[in-house]
């Protein structure tokens, strides 16, 4: 199925409910996201504290979407919603999606649900939510990956992490391969070369994840519950145990640690990379190539 079609379907309906196959709830959710955004969704809402790295803190993502808070959300007229829970917050706290339903049932825009499990049932619901008649059910989300996987190849582009599918994370990895010339195949490859890939998309965020406003340049994070926070933030939205997510989140503190120009923004825009950057878009064909284009706009936004 082509990515425009895949929205054909998410948004024929009032809703549209497809389901996250993990082992875990808590993990990964959040790795399905891009290719929403990417398909035209730009409204969201998930528990707050998958933004955050500790309790109360502040709140960090990449790419430009609008988060919204489930209980205090106003939407223009007409637009999609992606609300991504899980049978937990919905039975066991107060953020279940019933409103949500009730308002998108009666009102222009499809409410695109993302949950745990295919048998997910809003709070008051009489039979899971892929069985009522105003919903359209798409299936595992695996369905919007492959979308996407098969677009790739039909513009000459690959999926090349065998350890994701989180298609922003790919991109990252494609961008580092048209700049610096080398290939990755793993996901953790991809952190380990971001600090001095500052042309990256994903780099701003850390940016944003290490900057403190009354001090200049990169400053790390607290080893306590900051460094952990950022592991689990990590493993949110991309498919790391554990034991993987803190390592990385450790050696992105310690690079910080060690040199405070990393995730510096004003030491990125100097960088000789991203002159680099900036001739690689001449490789792209952004007029004929959705996957060019978005990538050319990726590379000058950063690479300003």
């Amino acid at each position: 199925m082509k990515p425009e079609s895949l929205l054909d379907k998410l948004t024929r309906n009032q809703v549209a409910f497809a389901h996250e196959p993990v082992s875990n709830s808590r993990w990964w959710m959040l790795r399905t996201l891009p290719a929403l955004q990417y398909l035209g969704i730009d409204h969201f809402t998930f528990p707050t504290s998958w933004r955050q790295l500790a309790q109360g803190g502040s709140q960090y993502d990449y790419l430009d979407y609008e988060y919204h808070v489930t209980g205090n959300m106003e939407l223009p007229d007409g637009a999609d919603l992606c609300v991504i829970t899980n049978e937990h917050y919905e039975t066991e706290t107060s953020y279940s999606i019933e409103h949500l339903v009730n308002r998108f049932t009666s009102r222009e825009g499809t409410l695109v649900v993302i949950a745990d499990s295919p048998q997910f049932t809003p709070i008051g619901g009489q039979r899971p939510l892929y069985q009522e008649q105003f919903t359209e059910r798409i299936g595992s989300v695996e369905s919007f990956y492959e979308a996407f996987k098969q677009q790739y190849r039909r513009y000459d582009w690959d999926m090349p992490l065998i350890d994701t599918k989180n298609v922003f994370i790919q991109d990252n990895a494609n961008l580092y391969e048209l700049v610096a010339g080398e290939s990755l195949s793993r996901a953790e490859q991809l952190f380990d070369v971001l600090p001095d890939a500052p042309y990256l998309p994903l780099y701003s965020v850390f940016s944003d994840i290490f900057a403190r406003p009354d001090e200049y340049g990169s400053v790390p994070l607290n080893t306590e519950d900051e460094v952990p926070g950022l592991g689990r933030w990590l493993r949110r939205r991309i498919e790391w145990d554990r034991q993987t997510g803190t390592s990385i989140a450790r050696e992105l503190n310690r690079a910080v640690s060690r040199d405070g120009s990393v995730f510096d923004p004003s030491y990125a825009r100097r960088s000789p990379a991203m002159q680099n950057a900036r001739d690689s878009t001449s490789k792209l064909d952004p007029q004929d190539n959705p996957i060019d284009a978005r990538y050319q706009d990726f590379l000058m936004t950063e690479a300003l």
